[in-house]
């Protein structure tokens, strides 16, 4: 599995749209484009914190055009989506993307 997490504030008056927006793309990558999942997080410091889950890091850059956010490879509502969310971002307290892969896993089945 891969993970791709990104972390940031969000300007308190904008969260519900940042939620819309949210759901709208995370829905999109699991739906169109192969993602296993994602979550969001609200952390006791104020900021957010949301990851996707991919099969592996091959099928995520794949899923994510060009090095351009947002691609004009996806859909305008989805494009639209992303800059919207980008908008709810406080820029001055910005955290850069963490691109992890799983090397171990305990699970209770």
């Amino acid at each position: 599995m891969f993970a791709v997490i990104y972390r940031g504030y969000v300007n308190e008056k904008m969260e519900s749209l940042y939620l819309k927006c949210w759901h709208q793309i995370a829905t999109y990558f699991v739906d169109k484009r192969g993602a296993l999942g994602s979550s969001l997080h609200k952390t006791e410091e104020g900021y957010w914190l949301a990851y996707s889950r991919w099969p592996d890091k091959a099928t995520r850059d794949a899923s994510w055009p060009g090095d351009d956010a947002p691609s004009d490879e996806l859909p305008d509502e989805i494009r639209q989506a992303i800059v919207d969310i980008q908008r709810c971002i406080d820029q001055e307290r910005k955290f850069p993307d963490i691109c992890m892969e799983m090397v171990d896993n305990i699970q209770n089945e």
